[in-house]
């Protein structure tokens, strides 16, 4: 089935605008693309657990599409969808964008893991008791925004790795956040906002 359940890649896309809506007290969805690989092919026992994995992640996630497409190794499994972008410490989606005050004048965004990440890997875990969520994912955040300055820890921006990144986003910019440390922790940046 779905390899480990981590993503080959994840996406957000998300701007300064929604990051400063939720200082404001907002929360906001924040649209993703996830890709997962199945290796081999999919047969009607397959096919049946794969429909039910989806169908208990659309009970916790807010999933807008789901793509199968076969390749040479087996299928790729495509997911748009969106999850919350908040303050809030309690939130209950698996997966969430948490924002939080670094300074005074500078914002923490990061992956994080709600209280329905649990139920969501026993759930699948039903399914298949070698199936289990896995908390954390390769992420890439591609953020629009004007004049906002950002600084990112081990991150790979324009096919450059940085140790540290630190830089101002006048358009856009797209942040690469993949092994390493971050197989054990949620990607994540920091923003000063305009």
């Amino acid at each position: 089935m779905l390899v480990g359940c981590k993503a080959d890649s994840l996406e957000f896309k998300l701007t300064s605008k929604q990051i400063q809506s939720v200082v404001d007290g907002e929360s906001v969805a924040v649209q993703f693309d996830a890709e997962f690989s199945l290796l081999g092919e999919l047969d009607e026992d397959g096919r049946a657990d794969l429909d039910r994995l989806i169908a208990i992640a659309e009970e916790v996630i807010e999933i807008e599409d789901v793509e199968l497409e076969t390749t040479a190794l087996g299928v790729k499994v495509l997911i748009d969808g969106s999850i919350p972008m908040t303050t809030d410490t309690e939130e209950k989606s698996p997966w969430f964008l948490k924002v939080s005050n670094w300074d005074e004048s500078t914002m923490r965004v990061e992956l994080e893991t709600g209280s329905n990440f649990k139920f969501l890997v026993g759930a699948m875990e039903s399914v298949n008791f070698m199936l289990s969520a896995d908390p954390y994912h390769p992420v890439k955040f591609k953020l629009k925004a004007k004049g906002a300055e950002v600084v990112a820890p081990a991150v790979e921006i324009d096919g450059v790795t940085h140790l540290l990144y630190r830089g101002e986003v006048d358009g856009r910019l797209t942040m690469n956040f993949s092994g390493g440390a971050f197989d054990d922790v949620g990607a994540g940046f920091l923003i000063k906002l305009p």
